[in-house]
């Protein structure tokens, strides 16, 4: 049971590491979704379940692997690549239209397509093509 048990714990607190850097690096680059609603929580909820129910499957699996290389490398590339995007939504905010438009409207709030959209879909693939990496090693681990 301890050997089921153990690998979890392990995962969960490796997941909840990397979720910790996002929200500090989130903190640091004041990203703020605007107009919160009992409704945009929801929609967080609903969007951002299977991102981290990927997340927790590969950081299982690596961590099943017993090789730390893997643990450090499955780390790495789940917080750097979101961490970029994070750091180009910061830039994509910032950049303002040079000319004037007749009618101006918001189809989206300040960072709401990003953080509800777009961020989750970047981790979704992130650990799409970690569980790719993984079943490639997999065949490499078992040849030799």
């Amino acid at each position: 049971m301890g050997k089921f048990i153990k690998p979890i714990y392990q995962a969960v607190l490796y997941m909840l590491a990397a979720i910790a850097v996002h929200l500090i690096l989130i903190y640091f680059l004041e990203i703020r979704i605007e107009g919160w609603a009992t409704g945009i929580i929801i929609l967080l909820c609903k969007t951002y379940f299977l991102p981290l129910c990927m997340c927790f499957i590969n950081s299982l699996l690596f961590i099943r692997a017993n090789k730390r290389e893997e643990q450090i490398t499955w780390f790495l590339f789940t917080v750097i690549p979101s961490s970029l995007l994070l750091f180009l939504f910061v830039e994509l905010q910032g950049i303002e239209p040079r000319g004037y438009a007749v009618v101006s409207f918001e189809l989206f709030r300040k960072y709401q397509f990003e953080m509800l959209y777009l961020f989750p879909l970047g981790i979704l693939i992130i650990q799409f093509l970690m569980t790719l990496y993984y079943l490639i090693s997999v065949r490499v681990w078992k040849r030799n």
